[in-house]
């Protein structure tokens, strides 16, 4: 069947970024450093503002939270959702010049690369190594505190999978980096799929060993196949499959004690069908090329805030390639589908409701989009490549807590109070109440994180599959897993954008002679951003 051209499919994005001088080095901070800051000054009855780009529901939850540590503290903190992280960026750049900005703010390592920039942002080491200086005994759960009860940082408790992020903006002469954040919302990717399908498919001594949830590229290929002639043999597209094996015009023409298995009366044939749905295809990219070992973007230690795209360099062009071929073999079988494919503009979680696919990769943090009446939803770790060792790679989303140049002393170390509180000591809790995940082990092992993961409530099943996905797959080091999140820099965000066009490309689109002119075609998009 011929594809559709993709540009009559997805609208045409049409990026507006500044070009960025990779000419020369960027200003010194100079007075961002925060060595001389003392920890101890007095911050009782002090005003900060935090700035956040939450939505209703996590910023109820958070000012609840916020409450608790004005309690502890005295410290009032005036906090703002300024309605999306966008938004937040853009009211952060604007208050720039008049230096009418938060004291703290959450946001993205591309984010943080133009605040850095604008000499607006604190570099933290002095704190995380001073901190230790406020300490003046021990909590119920003995960890270190201050006299209101604030633990102290542990920075080497926070997950290594979310420090690089806030250690590759900017860097010292020896080439190590400065800590521009702390992890704060963490999310990642998971692969949610019918579990009523595949639970009965495990059932049947004849599909078992070819029909299961697939853990590799390669196993979504044979499982896909074998389930396309299955469907195909049973004559199930446009039906109802029972749980006898059979296809029926709807159910009510199931015989006595026959179930309801898969419901395809909306994939009226077999070109509707996918067996796998990507919901982003930005990360669907970005991932694919770190599991078949190449390299996204690189940032340039020499030079603050400037970075380059990768994926197309000679160093790494063909295991992109590889990954792209791999995507182009699933297409020739007709296994795989984004957004675009069924006629959605950003995700794929009521394609899949439809059951026009049966397994679907998204954020975790949107799972109960994929939750319906008409079968059962679980979640499992997305699929690696795997035929390369050490290629089990899941992107890493949420944002990290940045402090900025602006007030008193007591004003920043209030701020940097509320930032330790948050990222670490009420971490857990922030996660069981939000889906987020802890960034730190305590906040892993705290007593209302572990409740959340063991009380399996109605409406939260999957959420919290996900926790336990994150806590003991993704976050098992022995199983071989990295969270990754590449470096952030001033236009990390425009090839992000721009990449999330080549499944697009790839599935749909008959635009480009084959894969190498895709990315020859996007590198020229992005000039500004490729090494000269």
């Amino acid at each position: 069947m011929k594809k559709m051209k993709f540009l009559s499919v997805l609208a045409p994005i049409v990026l507006a970024v500044s070009a960025l001088s990779t000419t020369g080095c960027i200003k010194s901070l100079g007075e961002a450093d925060t060595d001389n800051l003392d920890v101890t000054v007095d911050t009782r009855g002090v005003t900060i503002s935090m700035w956040t780009g939450f939505g209703s529901t996590i910023t109820s939850t958070l000012e609840n939270i916020i409450e608790g540590f004005t309690a502890k503290t005295g410290i009032i903190v005036e906090h703002e959702s300024k309605g999306g992280y966008d938004n937040l960026q853009n009211a952060i750049e604007l208050a720039t010049s008049t230096q009418t900005y938060a004291n703290v703010a959450v946001g993205y390592p591309d984010h943080f690369a133009g605040y850095i920039n604008s000499n607006i942002q604190l570099r933290l080491d002095g704190l995380i190594k001073n901190d230790h200086k406020r300490a003046v005994g021990k909590d119920a759960e003995g960890f270190d505190v201050d006299a209101d009860g604030i633990r102290i940082l542990d920075y080497d408790d926070f997950y290594d999978d979310y420090k690089p992020e806030n250690e590759s903006l900017e860097f010292k002469k020896d080439g190590t980096g400065y800590k521009l954040g702390l992890p704060f919302n963490k999310s990642s990717e998971a692969m949610c799929y019918n579990a009523t399908f595949f639970n009965w498919a495990k059932g049947q001594n004849d599909l078992k060993n070819s029909i299961f949830v697939p853990t590799t590229w390669a196993e979504v290929k044979s499982v896909g196949i074998a389930v396309k002639s299955f469907f195909a043999t049973k004559g199930v597209y446009g039906k109802v499959l029972g749980s006898d094996g059979n296809a029926y015009e709807d159910e009510s023409k199931f015989p006595s004690g026959v179930t309801k298995v898969y419901d395809a009366t909306k994939v009226t044939s077999a070109a509707d069908f996918k067996l796998i749905s990507y919901d982003s295809t930005s990360n669907m990219f970005i991932t694919l090329v770190r599991q078949f070992g190449g390299t996204y973007t690189e940032i340039d230690k020499t030079r603050t805030g400037v970075g380059y795209a990768a994926f197309n360099d000679a160093a790494y062009r063909q295991k992109t390639l590889d990954a792209m071929a791999m995507v182009r073999d699933l297409d020739s079988e007709g296994l795989i589908g984004i957004p675009a494919s069924f006629g959605e503009s950003l995700y794929c979680s009521t394609p899949f409701k439809k059951g026009l696919s049966l397994l679907n990769i998204g954020s975790t943090a949107g799972v109960s989009n994929a939750i319906t009446g008409g079968f059962t939803t679980k979640a499992a770790a997305i699929p690696q490549n795997g035929n390369i060792p050490s290629s089990k790679f899941v992107i890493s989303q949420g944002t990290n807590l940045a402090l900025f140049n602006k007030g008193s002393d007591a004003e920043k170390v209030a701020a940097w109070k509320l930032m330790v509180y948050l990222s670490q000591q009420v971490n857990g809790e922030f996660a069981a109440r939000t889906g987020y995940f802890p960034t730190c082990e305590a906040a892993t092992n705290s007593e209302v994180y572990q409740e959340y993961l063991d009380s399996f409530g109605a409406g939260e099943i999957l959420q919290k599959e996900c926790g336990i996905l994150n806590a003991y797959t993704y976050g098992d080091t022995a199983k071989g897993w990295t969270r990754f999140v590449d470096p952030g820099f001033q236009g990390s965000s425009a090839i992000r954008t721009e990449v999330g066009n080549i499944p697009g490309y790839i599935l749909l689109s008959n635009d480009y002679a084959d894969d190498q002119a895709i990315l020859n075609a996007v590198y020229a998009k992005l000039p500004d951003y490729t090494r000269p």
